[in-house]
């Protein structure tokens, strides 16, 4: 019996070093959304057999495998062209550019630049091999700092909307954790964001131990590979390494219609292999489409309505129809009658205009008066009844403020007219708040939708609290309630303007 147990214990423990295995030579390496259509590019090193797809709860149909040798490659190469590069390994790592560029295959482009202080393409998209061997041999190194963090992150908006297969390659001495700018912290959130895969080759340069360390983090972050050159005899070995995109896989789905909203949503990929199936998950927002969908639907009903109104409005108009039946009374008298019809039409007309009219300045007095009521009982004196009401809201204009209960004299403002993002990346939202680095780039939105307020977290790395409860999805939020961004906890008013 204990043979019995012990082989089991084996044959159990082997199945699933099997499945780790599998697991573990499989990645998802970007994934993106284009008009109705989501691309995923995985590593895998064996045989697909077949991809199944989901969004949320809903399959993917058309669901595709496509080859490393049919897939578009964008690869970005920046070079790091200051003097903490070593003449030794200047010319090292020009001939490892060259020699990957004379190596370039037909369904490849490069875009080749040098950073320090500043950043400068010396070629974008090109795969012309000639001018850009020209190119790397003309390359000068200077005196300079090297800000790889800011760069990085500029680029990674810039190339978001690619929809071929993109990826880094950073030459370097490494990467600094700064106090000003992008952090490695934020440039790694924001990598995980985007999912582009960036392959780092780094060289010694004095103590920079902790430096080549931040840059190798940026490949264990994306899938991409890390490479020190001192470990290589044979450095074209490393070019070897950069251009193997053998085990790349593309995997093209159709979009459902339902989840069509623009939102950020959640992809399963059930990938089945003669080594047994592996599930990858990840996130991409999604093209717009639900919308015009939905009007196209509306608008025939609303028409259906229309017509049906005005049938019902019209036969009124046709009830006096019965008064000509005296066919005896001369003709005088049928066209007096005809003239005290018209009259009496005017005078109804006249009486409705007048009754609408004061019924109309009645109503305007009274929401007049009601509007000056309502900041002082409902919004400051008493928050209880705002939220038995719901946050049910007038007509115009309202301001979120942000006041730090921590430190009060901390107060952000904006105009709830649309969205409201709030986080650290000021180019990117509405309210910055760029002083705690717990709050994400972009960390959460507010806005209204069928006349209330609402929530909702924006993938942020340490999530958005309403009222101690984690925000998923969207919360209504009423003036008065407190919200956490990471460590930072505000007090939220919504006042009319």
């Amino acid at each position: 019996m204990r043979r019995v147990i012990a082989l089991f214990s084996i044959f159990f423990i082997l199945g699933t070093s099997i499945q780790a295995n599998a697991a573990a030579d499989c990645s998802l390496l970007q994934l993106l959304a284009n008009k109705d259509e989501i691309v995923a590019y995985i590593e895998y090193d064996g045989d697909i057999d077949s991809v199944n797809a989901q969004v949320s709860q809903y399959p993917c149909e058309n669901v595709t495998i496509v080859p490393a040798e049919d897939i578009s490659i964008h690869t970005v190469i920046l070079l790091d062209n200051s003097l903490s590069i070593t003449e030794t390994n200047r010319e090292k790592i020009k001939s490892i550019i060259k020699q990957y560029i004379q190596g370039l295959p037909e369904n490849e482009v490069i875009s080749l630049a040098v950073f320090g202080e500043e950043i400068q393409f010396l070629a974008e998209r090109s795969n012309n091999i000639n001018e850009m061997i020209q190119l790397v041999d003309a390359i000068e190194f200077h005196n300079q700092d090297t800000y790889l963090t800011d760069h990085l992150f500029q680029l990674l908006d810039k190339i978001e909307k690619d929809v071929e297969y993109t990826r880094f390659v950073v030459i370097s001495d490494g990467v600094d954790n700064k106090a000003i700018g992008v952090t490695k912290e934020e440039l790694t959130a924001r990598l995980r964001e985007i999912s582009r895969p960036v392959y780092t080759i780094g060289h010694k340069y004095k103590e920079n131990d902790n430096e080549l360390k931040n840059m190798f983090a940026l490949s264990r972050a994306t899938g991409g590979k890390e490479l020190l050159i001192e470990d290589f005899e044979d450095i074209h070995k490393i070019e070897e390494e950069i251009h193997d995109l053998s085990k790349i896989v593309g995997v093209r789905m159709t979009v459902p219609t339902n989840v069509m909203d623009g939102e950020q949503r959640s992809i399963l990929l059930e990938i089945h292999t003669n080594d047994g199936d592996i599930e990858l998950t990840g996130a991409v927002s999604m093209p717009f489409g639900l919308v015009e969908e939905t009007e196209s639907t509306i608008e025939p009903e609303t028409e259906t309505e229309t017509e049906t109104e005005t049938e019902t409005e019209t036969e009124p108009e046709s009830i006096p129809a019965p008064e000509p039946e005296p066919e005896t009374i001369p003709e005088p008298e049928k066209r007096t009658g005809h003239i005290d019809a018209n009259m009496i039409i005017g005078v109804i007309v006249l009486i409705a205009a007048v009754v609408g009219l004061i019924v109309y300045q009645a109503k305007k007095k009274k929401e007049k008066k009601k509007g000056k009521e309502k900041p002082k009982e409902k919004d400051i004196d008493n928050k209880n009844e705002v939220e038995e009401n719901g946050t049910m809201i007038l007509a115009g204009r309202y301001l979120l403020i942000l006041r730090d209960m921590s430190d009060p004299q901390k107060i952000f403002r904006y105009p709830m007219d649309e969205h409201v993002v709030v986080g650290r990346n000021v180019d990117m939202v509405q309210i910055a708040i760029d002083y705690n680095l717990t709050i994400s780039g972009r960390h959460c939105e507010f806005y209204i939708k069928n006349n209330r307020f609402y929530i909702r977290d924006m993938n942020s790395a340490n999530h958005t609290y309403l009222e101690g409860r984690m925000v998923k999805g969207e919360m209504e939020i009423v003036s008065g309630n407190t919200i956490r961004l990471g460590e930072v906890e505000f007090s939220v008013e919504i006042m009319p303007i």
